[in-house]
């Protein structure tokens, strides 16, 4: 998981992006019905709303999967609306979160696992229309329920979050948990990421537990005083939040917290 601040999206954006975001959103708030709505948003047009967002952002934001930061392990990255537009599956009689389509908060860049429905032998997971909620009694259906919206509580970790990358934590296979001490909600939380977002699938597994392995390889090195300072780069550089895995390797690299060279490159993480 990264966290992704709103104001590096924001400050890409341009006024004619926004234009065709905001004639998409008022072409769907007018349809008549459902229906039509579903008409609209099958459209290309409104497909390369989402499409020109993503093209529009920096390159730092383009680099990884924003749920399991992925590179090219786990395929492409489309736009995922977080709150689902077409259906909720946690809730049957909702109709998806229709009038945020075109709304950019409601955009985070996925991989294929993660944005996709996908079953394994030894595992399942994929988003497609999960939205799951701590409060579901406060879930908006609406355009006029925005203080509904406001009030919902995604019981899965989300990347605008600043608080929820920390929840996610890994064992020393690179399976993904809970932090150490989470509450009974946290773990809950973090369980459901897991599922939604395919974070235990085998391939990604793996390559959490290459970057441990390295992590401790580089930190053999700042012990043996075997050309530190080479290996404190190397570290530095893995646990930058544009490096695939980076959560994984500032997880494994906490493991090592007592070296003051560890201790300086995780106060700037």
């Amino acid at each position: 998981m990264r966290w992704i601040c709103k104001d590096e999206i924001e400050e890409c954006l341009t006024q004619a992006w926004r234009e065709m975001a905001d004639n998409a959103k008022a072409e769907l708030i007018a349809a008549p019905d459902e229906a039509t709505r579903k008409v609209i948003l099958k459209r290309v047009a409104s497909s390369n709303v989402w499409r020109e967002f993503y093209n529009l952002l920096p390159d730092s934001l383009k680099r990884k999967c924003w749920y399991c930061e992925a590179e090219e392990i786990r395929s492409d990255m489309p736009v995922d609306h977080f709150r689902p537009k077409n259906k909720v599956e946690d809730d049957r009689l909702h109709d998806g979160y229709w009038w945020l389509a075109f709304d950019w908060q409601n955009y985070r860049c996925a991989c294929t696992f993660c944005n996709s429905r996908r079953v394994f032998d030894e595992t399942e997971g994929g988003k497609a229309c999960r939205f799951p909620l701590e409060n579901p009694d406060e879930r908006a259906f609406t355009p006029e329920d925005q203080a509904k919206l406001s009030n919902e509580r995604p019981y899965f970790l989300d990347p605008f979050n600043p608080d929820d990358e920390k929840l996610l934590w890994f064992d020393n296979d690179g399976l993904p948990i809970a932090k150490p001490l989470a509450t009974p909600e946290q773990q809950t939380k973090v369980g459901n990421s897991i599922e939604i977002f395919h974070l235990h699938e085998s391939r990604i597994v793996r390559a959490r537990n290459k970057v441990r392995l390295e992590v401790e390889k580089q930190i053999r090195k700042i012990k043996d005083n075997d050309d530190a300072q080479t290996a404190k780069a190397k570290l530095r550089r893995m646990v930058k939040d544009t490096e695939k895995l980076s959560r994984a390797a500032v997880v494994y690299l906490r493991a090592h917290r007592e070296l003051p060279e560890v201790k300086d490159i995780l106060n700037l993480v």
